[in-house]
């Protein structure tokens, strides 16, 4: 492709995203990653045409390599207790459409999440019920609300923070349940076996798109009854210019025994206390040099707003002891 052809394609491509419609998908029928993000939640599953993937001007992307490349924008994961406690005694979830991941599903339920630094009204809840409330944020959705919510994968709420939650019959208070959701693998295990992966690796993986960049230290997550997809959030979507039949690929793989499944805060993995009063963007991009997957700080050390940027785009979790 010409240096105009890409330019035109990165045009179109943005042009789709901002027009995203109220479901979350765009009138092509790509998925909606505005800044709004008004329900654009994993649309169901994405097969991308392999032939127009964009890798560099070149379509050099094996079919047999690609993994799906999904956008989940906010969303929430109600109990059945707080689903009745917000919509009345005896609330189900409707199914409205059905998503990529077997099971999972879009609901007919929105809620309005409250923070004292603002609010989120519209946001969609993902059924069926689970045994925890959970409530999965970009990083923009976080500064808009003034919350510096952990970057978590989904399920481990360690570290979470306090939001409100408000539905049609009343409200209920959602006690460490907001988490930045990180990018993650979703993949069965005939398709780990093909790919060379397993459970609790992770990997780089380089986004095929108009834009294409590489995501780093992604973990992998294995199960029977997953379906071949990478899920980013609406903030790396739009940074990638993601589109409904975009693709990735894995671009490196390291394992890592650190994270396996279920291990998500082993503290044996943290360096030593950090003794800084004061955290700049300097310091944190020497600390992230030198990272396993969290420092600790004291808790009277200032994380300027550009240090907490470095260590959340590198995945690390920071502790205050």
């Amino acid at each position: 492709m010409t240096g105009d052809e890409i330019r035109e394609v990165v045009k179109a491509t943005l042009s789709d995203l901002l027009t995203a419609n109220a479901d979350g998908l765009t009138p092509a029928g790509g998925i909606g990653v505005d800044a709004s993000c008004r329900g654009g939640i994993l649309p169901s599953a994405v097969h991308g045409n392999t032939s127009d993937i964009i890798s560099n001007g070149r379509q050099d992307a094996s079919p047999t390599d690609c993994i799906p490349l999904e956008v989940s924008a906010r969303h929430v994961h109600l109990t059945q207790v707080a689903l009745e406690q917000l919509f009345g005694a005896g609330a189900v979830l409707g199914q409205r459409r059905m998503l990529s991941q077997p099971g999972e599903f879009l609901s007919d339920r929105r809620v309005k999440i409250i923070t004292p630094g603002g609010e989120l009204d519209g946001v969609a809840v993902l059924g069926p019920v689970r045994g925890a409330v959970q409530v999965e944020l970009s990083a923009s959705d976080c500064r808009r609300m003034g919350l510096d919510a952990p970057v978590k994968l989904s399920g481990d709420l360690s570290g979470g923070l306090d939001v409100t939650l408000q539905g049609t019959a009343g409200t209920y208070e959602a006690k460490g349940a907001a988490i930045i959701a990180r990018n993650h693998i979703h993949c069965t295990p005939a398709d780990a076996n093909r790919l060379g992966l397993a459970d609790g690796q992770r990997v780089s993986v380089r986004a095929n798109t108009a834009r294409p960049l590489i995501f780093e230290d992604v973990p992998v997550r294995v199960r029977e009854d997953f379906k071949l997809a990478m899920h980013v959030d609406t903030d790396e979507a739009n940074a990638c210019a993601l589109t409904g039949n975009s693709q990735c690929t894995i671009h490196n793989a390291q394992f890592c025994e650190r994270e396996a499944a279920g291990n998500f805060d082993d503290k044996k993995d943290c360096p030593p206390v950090i003794t800084d009063k004061v955290i700049t963007e300097a310091r944190a991009k020497e600390l992230a040099r030198q990272r396993g997957d969290c420092i600790e700080i004291p808790k009277g050390c200032v994380l300027t707003p550009s240090a907490k940027d470095v260590f959340l785009h590198a995945h690390i979790r920071v502790e205050r002891t």
